[in-house]
């Protein structure tokens, strides 16, 4: 079995990122509109996926890291909240088929599909998932927040503020690839006690960015239909400074995307 790549993420996950964010004004009133059962993938420690059961939908909550779904689950058990949890990533897991009135790829979560073809079968996988009339939504790096590979190298201080107890500071090491439109991500964690001792640990990663077009074309061979593009949360406009790209997505009836990938 693999390791798990998001082992040392999941001990830092929440202190960092906390039980909101901004995209949260997005996520639940998409699936108030739509309903459920939906899916996250790469649901991580349930920072969306616990809000949408709170709100009374029923979710699954899938990602490729045990550590990240321990966390959820302990969460999940503390609040009372009923959620199905898979351990896997797309492409690969098996999901129900036409099972979702929506499905959800948040926060940069495709763009770890970094493997050639990885991230068209990730979304042909998902739309197998997806229930007639349901609605798909990704959301990655717009182009305000795309790569750059002025920055690689440089020690980037990501985020910094108090972590149970202890001063954690995240840097960030990145090595961007325009040929590729890929980007290699070091993460160091050092956490600061009390008493002056430190704790590091560290991580690395893969994303692979992509532009509207390109993704554009990946739905549609997916038998998927673009309906809506946004450049925020808020729902503005996609413009070239806009640092996300939001698309919604219907299924084109009698698509391949029906079919189960091989």
């Amino acid at each position: 079995m693999a390791a798990d790549p998001y082992a040392v993420d999941a001990a830092w996950y929440d202190a960092i990122h906390g039980d909101g964010g901004d995209d949260l004004d997005f996520w639940l009133p998409f699936v108030a509109e739509h309903g459920g059962p939906v899916l996250e993938v790469g649901a991580g420690t349930g920072r969306i996926a616990l809000p949408l059961a709170r709100a009374g939908h029923a979710v699954t909550a899938l990602d490729p890291s045990p550590a990240m779904l321990a966390v959820a689950r302990r969460r999940a058990a503390a609040g009372g909240l009923a959620l199905t949890f898979l351990d896997g990533r797309l492409p690969g897991a098996e999901l129900p088929r036409a099972a979702f009135a929506s499905v959800i790829l948040p926060n940069d979560v495709l763009l770890a599909c970094a493997a050639e073809g990885e991230q068209t079968g990730a979304l042909r996988a998902a739309a197998t998932a997806l229930a007639p009339n349901g609605r798909l939504a990704v959301d990655v790096a717009g182009p305000g927040h795309w790569l750059d590979p002025d920055g690689n190298g440089e020690p980037i201080l990501a985020w910094a503020g108090d972590a149970a107890g202890e001063r954690l500071e995240v840097w960030h090491v990145r090595h961007d690839d325009l040929a590729t439109q890929t980007r290699r991500l070091h993460i160091r964690y050092e956490a600061t006690g009390a008493g002056g001792q430190v704790r590091r640990a560290e991580s690395d990663h893969v994303l692979r960015y992509v532009t509207f077009p390109e993704l554009a074309s990946m739905l549609e061979t997916a038998g998927l239909r673009v309906l809506d593009t946004w450049g925020d949360y808020s729902l503005a406009a996609l413009t070239n400074a806009s640092e996300r790209l939001i698309v919604i997505a219907e299924l084109v009836e009698g698509a391949p995307g029906r079919r189960v990938p091989t």
